[in-house]
């Protein structure tokens, strides 16, 4: 009776729809488009540290736009910037195999912060805890499991079709895939967003977005999502690299990040289902732990590669899931947009440090060092957590 409930709301759906959507943008930008590193250096004759700077232009740039997205997604509703990031998205895939500069690359990435502006988390994030209120914790582990869907997915499959075609060639066939889905988009998702539902004391407080900036438990909170971020994103982004660099054939590191990507959509899936029936901060404390340890294993045991990848990918996946869960449940939904894009930023700060850091560390030294020093990172993230509330509060 509650599965078919569940499927029977719309907003089951539309929570679906933007988890394809978040496959497709942030799982093409991310761990899907790692799978072309080793043509990519070997095209342009660059360091990886060159190269992966490409990464860091994508995130650090998202923080240009985030914030306005958020601001008008919560007045115009999402549809109109999921279309646009999607045709953008689209657009480079099918134009990065004529860059010949490496330069050239670098604009591409500055086109693709527009796409996690428009058609990523923050995005999709809104328009399912809008549409699923009864179940807003699934609703947004759903929206967010897009990434390690992607990550899951994408990289094998790019893998295949570069085996058989060329990385060239491989790389405009993918730029089919956005323009599928946002025929998707155009049909499915209606243009407004229904109203909000006050559903809980957090939300039911009147709170000014200045107020929120400034209370202790939001500074804390995007202090600790920004360094997750940081851990999170040099092993997705240097992963593929990581694992060649133990010696692994390409197909098989390439499994190795679906496995990481496997794991976190578990962690992300299971966190969003429970989080609407428990309280947080304890849950939210082992969550971390969990992360702390999947990192350090893999910088401490690299031979056990795939027991860090599920510990790390189960750690953050959780999180990722949690931090945007907390934010809904204590700001409430009608400022979800505004809140969770400025914690956005933070997360897009701290991943582009932690994918420019990561690829200095390999190439002066190594990627042991690299993963360590995120694993330390993550540890003080911990420490942050641990002391912040993160259940109903008084600001």
């Amino acid at each position: 009776m509650i599965t078919h409930s569940i499927f029977a709301h719309r907003g089951f759906w539309i929570a679906c729809l933007c988890l394809v959507v978040v496959t497709v943008s942030n799982g093409m930008i991310n761990s899907g488009l790692s799978v072309y590193d080793e043509a990519l250096v070997a095209r342009f004759d660059v360091t990886i540290a060159a190269l992966k700077l490409r990464d860091s232009i994508s995130f650090m740039g998202s923080t240009l736009f985030i914030v306005l997205a958020g601001f008008w997604v919560d007045r115009l509703g999402p549809k109109p910037f999921l279309i646009a990031g999607l045709t953008i998205l689209s657009a480079v895939y099918y134009l990065y195999p004529m860059a010949e500069v490496l330069w050239h690359v670098y604009l591409l990435h500055g086109a693709l912060a527009l796409v996690l502006a428009c058609a990523g988390n923050m995005t999709a994030i809104v328009t399912a805890a809008r549409w699923f209120p009864e179940q807003r914790g699934l609703a947004v582990g759903m929206a967010v499991a897009g990434t390690s869907v992607g990550g899951m997915i994408l990289p094998p499959v790019a893998t295949e079709l570069i085996n058989r075609f060329g990385w060239q060639t491989a790389m405009q066939l993918e730029s089919l895939v956005p323009l599928a889905v946002l025929i998707c988009v155009v049909l499915l998702l209606p243009k407004a967003l229904p109203a909000a539902e006050v559903s809980s004391m957090s939300e039911a407080r009147a709170q000014s977005y200045a107020s929120i900036l400034r209370s202790a438990v939001f500074i804390r909170i995007t202090l600790a999502a920004s360094l997750t971020y940081y851990a999170a994103l040099s092993l997705f982004s240097h992963g593929f690299l990581y694992f060649r660099s133990l010696g692994l054939a390409a197909s098989d590191a390439a499994w190795q990040l679906s496995i990481l990507a496997l794991s976190a959509l578990a962690g992300k899936l299971v966190t969003g289902a429970v989080s609407d029936r428990l309280e947080f901060d304890h849950f939210f404390r082992v969550q971390m732990c969990v992360l702390v340890v999947g990192v350090a294993f893999l910088a401490g045991l690299p031979h056990f590669a795939s027991v860090g990848c599920l510990i790390a990918g189960y750690g953050w996946g959780g999180l990722h899931a949690l931090y945007n869960i907390v934010l809904i449940r204590l700001f409430g939904v009608d400022m979800a947009g505004r809140v969770n894009g400025t914690v956005s930023v933070a997360e897009a700060v701290g991943g582009s440090a932690g994918i420019a850091a990561t690829g200095y560390f390999a190439t002066a030294y190594s990627y042991s060092l690299g993963l360590a020093v995120a694993a330390v990172l993550s540890l003080i993230a911990l420490g942050l957590i641990w002391f912040t509330p993160t259940r109903a509060y008084q600001y």
